[in-house]
């Protein structure tokens, strides 16, 4: 296998020769080693400005497809509720009634949160916290509301 050598811009718009030795290619890809790098290099095809040496190897287009990317899991939409100030069972318990009802439990705050469910041991930083990002403050009673009616008491 003959060297590669060619002149490659890329993605910041740097331009650069490069000379691989030992390469595999695919549709989209080159892939191999320069004789200063420990880890092989990917190469995309279509940013190769010019081959210097070596291109009557490359198969393009016939070469093996290029895989395709793995697909995004996609986003939970779920609304997001947390429940702090509870023990353990009643906590374990409220969680499961919440998720039948559609919503994604939490076990920590975020910008997301829709709702915070408080029992008697709240601590009243993570319930500031909870209101100053726009989160409802519910008690179990007025969770219990929102889960029959769709609708918060305040």
């Amino acid at each position: 296998m003959q060297p590669l050598r060619f002149i490659y811009q890329d993605a910041k718009d740097e331009v650069r020769e490069w000379v691989i030795p030992r390469w595999t290619e695919n549709t989209r890809y080159i892939q191999g080693r320069s004789e200063h790098d420990s880890l092989p290099r990917t190469f995309r095809k279509d940013r190769v400005l010019e081959y210097l040496e070596g291109a009557e190897q490359l198969l393009f287009d016939l070469a093996e497809p290029a895989p395709e990317p793995a697909p995004r899991a996609q986003l939970d939409s779920r609304p997001q509720i947390l429940f702090t100030g509870f023990k353990s069972a009643d906590r374990a318990r409220l969680e499961s009634k919440a998720t039948e009802h559609g919503f994604r439990v939490m076990k920590n705050p975020g910008k997301s949160l829709v709702v915070l469910c408080i029992g008697y041991n709240a601590g009243p930083t993570k319930v500031e916290a909870a209101r100053e990002s726009g989160a409802f403050v519910v008690t179990e009673e007025q969770l219990d509301h929102l889960l029959l009616t769709g609708e918060v008491q305040c």
